[in-house]
């Protein structure tokens, strides 16, 4: 089982790759060589992979912070002796693929249950555990579009009210700038803040 940073770093890469085709994308818009409905449609898909990639990454730490080595920080300790890796996981998603742990309150819940006080998931920012939450309303209305999770999405996303009626969805929301120096749309905030949560829970073990 690779160790904490190696998945961080594995995350991280994916993440950039991602980042690239959106950055790509935008290049074929701008000769015309795409339309803007496709060009969304590809931040949506790259948005989508990256917040489950997200999610494997936690589960993966989990895991590994559980069954694995144990932490060199003192309060960072699991609250159980697993007899194997699979005897945790047949306990953790009683029989499932996996477990879901968005949103991430979901896996602080869980992570309470093996680890002390859930650390280091309940060490993370209130500010990054609430951009968190408004990624899951923004991938529930890109997987689901249904009426009820574009109403959350257009309700509860930062950034949504600025864009015309006819134009409030995922994919429009994440091309558009939330800041203008340096310039970054509101998908590199999100990409961002995945980046920075899973690096730094891999680094707290």
């Amino acid at each position: 089982m690779p160790r904490p940073s190696e998945l961080g770093t594995a995350y991280r890469s994916s993440v950039s790759h991602l980042r690239h085709c959106c950055t790509r994308i935008d290049t074929l818009l701008a000769v015309k060589r795409i339309g803007v409905r496709d060009c969304e449609l590809i931040y949506e898909s790259a948005f989508l992979n990256a917040v489950a990639r997200f999610e494997g990454l936690l589960n993966r730490l989990l895991e590994e912070f559980v069954c694995g080595s144990s932490s060199r920080t003192v309060a960072h300790y699991s609250l159980m002796s697993a007899r194997s890796r699979d005897a945790f996981r047949k306990m953790l998603t009683r029989g499932r693929p996996y477990v879901e742990l968005m949103p991430f309150d979901k896996c602080l819940d869980i992570a309470k249950l093996y680890l002390n006080q859930g650390r280091p998931f309940s060490d993370i920012d209130a500010a990054d555990k609430h951009i968190l939450a408004q990624v899951v309303l923004i991938r529930n209305a890109i997987a689901h579009r249904s009426d009820a999770a574009l109403l959350r999405f257009r309700s509860e996303v930062s950034g949504i009210s600025f864009l015309p009626v006819h134009r409030q969805f995922p994919g429009a929301l994440l091309r558009r700038p939330y800041r203008v120096s340096p310039v970054a749309t509101w998908n590199d905030l999100y990409f961002d803040t995945l980046e920075k949560v899973g690096a730094q829970l891999a680094a707290a073990w």
